[in-house]
């Protein structure tokens, strides 16, 4: 959190009621202090929920979403992907066949594992329950390789492009979550689980369980083998990894009649799972990777436009798991380590266009005003070695000149308050401290949950069909969701007390901002707001018992009084900025700067009709604040000040002066 300082731009003074005492608590939002631009939020969903009109009102229309990630595992058509890819799956009670789980005979398909195995591309096509599985080899032609795949109807991809005007932007983003299995080895790891009817434990990775790509690494030695043969050479499998995956991309376009805004080549690096995944476990063959697709890309108009972002690890919960896990043999690079090593390959950080990450970190919610330390370590890294074994000086991904995402995320309880008693860091409330973390703490230009809706309502998604609006994540997600829109910024905010989160985002046109403000303490609060810009705001507030409760309000002499209930969120956004060149205001103080221009020194003359004070700064043509003059009362009447100008290089200048309520600027040069 940022240390409190004076504000130029716009100062919020909060004032709060402790234990029926008088304490007086500072947030400053400072308009002048920029930092990220905001992308969007959004969220995943990968059930036919998509197209039912219920989840499009919900998604576009009251959250205002603006970004939609999906899945791109390839999906290929026949004979390719017949009986499940050749894996034992449920056919029906009445179906005699060695791959039906279903058959008496076979409750465990051909091999009793429930999977069907296999270690590399040369023995994929392996006799397996009397059938051979077929590789579906990608040639030169990117159109010829489209005909191998299949795509499925999804309106949330039609409705979001149709909406794109009405909701400031839209942005359709994929992760693959498996490439083809055919181009996959082993990992030399085990799956470890025991259920039914889930792989049987000890079985080796990669497999495929009911039609699911699971686990494997990417070959990434670049060796042709005859099996990959394109009737013209052999290839390799990352020929056949970037052949294959521009294709789908490119058909998943054409399909939907979409283009991507970004892609990234793995969900999660380190993550094999009984459905589909796969594992980079070290940074080299990721970034063989990257470097392979971007090169394929680059060859196509429709996919060159793609941004490719990575590496969508997951962060770690503490230094080891931001950075490495095992040695030797069984090494796993984790985030920073990642980034530093595509840090120092020139190719590789071409490639990636923007970083993304999994952001489950939780340190910061486990108490009020905790410090999300994972946010900080993935944001700016580090400077002395947090653990024994893990080196100094590692950067985080601000050091690169490039944004972050958080793309997924998810864990919460359903309800507003988890637990029910003590501070309540695992329920719907403490998902908005994770997402006030992820944007202030981490910097991060866009927020995506895991999964948006589900039948029952879960720890994974954000709402159900019957619950809708009301759903307590729902809630605490619309906070930020619909009010802080597409191609805003966050600004300069800080505060005195830790216990009362909040950030503040001015929107693209500069006119208006919004506040998100988090009581993270156990009693009402009463605050005062000191706007001097802002006079008419929008109010909506949440807690338990309450949802999105509205209230207009005013200011009166420049205040605005807000009560927040004990671990409640709040978003303020103001209705619009006052004029700084309200003519009234302009004429009654008669601001006037002389000699214009100037050469080492300027006279500044003003008029006041009642006391007030009186902010006078010196600000460049891009509204950077230079250096404050004055910011102190003034008596009704005449002022002159006499200020040298010999620090300042010869340009184009603001003399900015404010009082309570409003604001006006002149422009003087400087001449050397």
């Amino acid at each position: 959190m940022n240390s409190p300082k004076t504000s130029i731009s716009l100062s919020v003074i909060l004032f709060f009621i402790f234990n029926q005492s008088y304490s007086q608590n500072v947030i400053t939002i400072d308009t002048s202090v920029k930092f990220q631009i905001i992308d969007g939020f959004g969220a995943h969903q990968g059930s036919a929920f998509t197209n039912q009109q219920w989840w499009l009102d919900l998604f576009y229309k009251d959250m205002e979403a603006s970004i939609y990630r999906v899945d791109l595992t390839p999906r290929l058509r026949s004979p390719y992907s017949d009986l499940s890819y050749l894996s034992p799956w449920f056919m029906g009670s009445q179906t005699n066949s060695v791959f039906n789980l279903e058959d008496p005979d076979n409750p465990n398909g051909p091999e009793n594992n429930r999977v069907r195995t296999y270690t590399s591309p040369q023995d994929y096509m392996r006799s397996f329950g009397g059938q051979t599985a077929q590789i579906a080899v990608m040639g030169p032609s990117i159109e010829d390789n489209i005909q191998f795949f299949t795509y499925t109807q999804d309106k949330a991809i039609t409705t979001g492009q149709s909406l794109e005007s009405e909701l400031g932007d839209f942005k359709l983003i994929g992760s693959l979550w498996s490439p083809l299995p055919w181009v996959k080895v082993s990992s030399g790891d085990t799956y470890t689980q025991n259920w039914w009817p889930g792989p049987v434990s000890g079985v080796k990775w990669p497999f495929i369980w009911g039609g699911n790509f699971a686990g494997g690494k990417l070959d990434v030695t670049n060796a042709p083998l005859d099996v990959f043969n394109d009737g013209v050479q052999n290839t390799s499998s990352l020929t056949q990894f970037v052949r294959s995956t521009a294709a789908y991309i490119s058909g998943y376009q054409k399909f939907h009649g979409v283009r991507f805004y970004a892609i990234s080549i793995q969900n999660e690096l380190n993550f094999e799972q009984f459905y589909n995944s796969a594992t980079y476990p070290l940074s080299s063959q990721y970034i063989t990777a990257i470097k392979a697709i971007k090169e394929e890309f680059s060859k196509h108009e429709d996919l060159k436009h793609i941004k490719l972002m990575g590496p969508e690890d997951l962060l770690g919960g503490d230094p080891y798991g931001m950075w490495q896990y095992g040695g030797g043999s069984n090494t796993i690079h984790k985030n920073l380590q990642y980034l530093t090593n595509i840090g120092q390959d020139a190719k590789a950080l071409e490639a990636v266009d923007f970083f993304c990450i999994h952001g489950y970190a939780n340190d910061g919610v486990t108490s009020a005003g905790a410090n999300p330390k994972q946010w900080d370590w993935w944001s700016n890294g580090w400077g002395t070695s947090p653990a024994a074994g893990i080196p100094s000086n590692v950067k985080g991904f601000k050091n690169y000149g490039k944004k972050s995402w958080m793309t997924e995320t998810s864990g919460e309880k359903v309800e507003w308050l988890s637990p029910p008693n003590g501070f309540p860091s695992d329920g719907a409330f403490s998902l908005a401290i994770r997402i006030h973390q992820a944007l202030t703490a981490g910097n991060e230009s866009a927020w995506i949950y895991w999964t948006f809706a589900s039948d029952e309502g879960s720890e994974f998604d954000l709402t159900t069909p019957v619950l809708g609006s009301s759903a307590p994540k729902f809630v605490a997600a619309k906070h930020f969701f619909k009010y802080i829109r597409p191609d805003s910024r966050r600004v300069g905010c800080s505060s005195s007390n830790q216990d009362i989160l909040s950030s503040g985002y001015v929107d693209k046109s500069g006119e208006s901002l919004t506040m998100v403000l988090v009581n993270t303490t156990n009693a009402t609060q009463d605050i005062s707001i000191t706007s001097p810009q802002f006079t008419k705001y929008d109010r909506y507030i949440s807690d338990n018992t309450i949802k999105f409760d509205y209230e207009s309000l005013s200011t009166n002499q420049g205040k605005l009084a807000l009560e927040m209930p004990a671990y409640s969120v709040a978003t303020l956004k103001s209705k619009k900025l006052e004029s700084s060149t309200d003519e009234d205001f302009m004429s009654k103080t008669n601001l006037s700067l002389s000699p214009n221009p100037a050469y080492d020194h300027i006279n500044i003359s003003f008029s006041l009709s009642e006391k007030d004070n009186v902010k006078i700064s010196i600000v460049d043509i891009n509204g950077k604040i230079i250096t404050t003059l004055v910011d102190m009362p003034f008596n009704q009447g005449n002022h002159n000040l006499n200020q040298s100008l010999s620090l300042l290089p010869a340009g184009k200048y603001h003399l900015r002066l404010s009082t309570g309520t409003k604001q006006m600027t002149k422009e003087f040069v400087v001449i050397r």
